[in-house]
């Protein structure tokens, strides 16, 4: 697939982003990059079962109502994923001017959007605050499932919510109360999720250089 009058707007480890239009509709397209260090045949295999294991989280989480862009399609030989582009606002973004009311309405739909996942065994893989982008007040979409997986194991789960609750916590002062807020969208849609925070607060107690103060109870 040749990627004309498309306009790189990011890069990662793992892709480059481009901007484009398909079928006068707005679109990202994702193509995973080659890494040098490997052999050539171990690459392309490695790329090849990223970009599927994408596109199936994706379509799987559309499927049980989750909000996450729309997947157009998927180029195997060139490996890029054609997504949705959406207008919005990074969580990050909307944290650094929202005041706390008003952004409680946001983390208990994030959380409810991740219980949903948790509940179908669905893992983001990389949950923080730059990979949810609010669109109209409480309206999110969850995006970049570059290192999501369909998997039941707590420990995963688990890592979703450190990984979520370590960058919150990070940029916003008001962190403990806003996760809080989000467990209850959480748990309000996967009560089996209690089992979850507990395995989280156990990953995070393994962690040697965790202050006292940054641990939840």
């Amino acid at each position: 697939m040749k990627l004309i009058q498309a306009e790189k707007i990011a890069k990662g480890a793992e892709a480059v982003i481009f901007k484009g239009t398909f079928l006068q509709s707005p679109i990202a397209i994702k193509h995973r990059l080659p890494k040098s260090y490997r052999h050539p045949d171990i690459d392309n295999r490695i790329r090849l079962h990223r970009l599927r294991s994408e596109a199936k989280v994706m379509t799987n989480a559309r499927k049980i109502g989750v909000s996450v862009p729309s997947l157009f399609g998927v180029d195997i030989e060139d490996h890029i994923l054609i997504i949705e582009s959406l207008e919005g606002k990074l969580l990050f973004e909307e944290m650094n001017s929202l005041p706390i009311d008003k952004l409680d309405p946001i983390f208990v739909n994030l959380g409810h959007q991740i219980g949903l996942l948790h509940s179908n065994d669905i893992i983001h893989g990389d949950l923080t605050v730059f990979n949810v982008l609010i669109q109209l007040e409480d309206k999110l979409s969850i995006i970049d499932f570059g290192l999501g997986k369909i998997s039941n194991e707590l420990e995963a789960k688990a890592d979703d919510l450190l990984t979520f609750y370590s960058t919150l916590k990070a940029i916003q002062p008001a962190s403990n109360i806003l996760f809080n807020t989000f467990l209850e969208g959480y748990l309000s849609v996967y009560p089996e999720g209690k089992n979850t925070y507990e395995q989280m607060k156990k990953i995070q107690s393994r962690a040697r250089y965790i202050a006292r103060e940054d641990r939840l109870e």
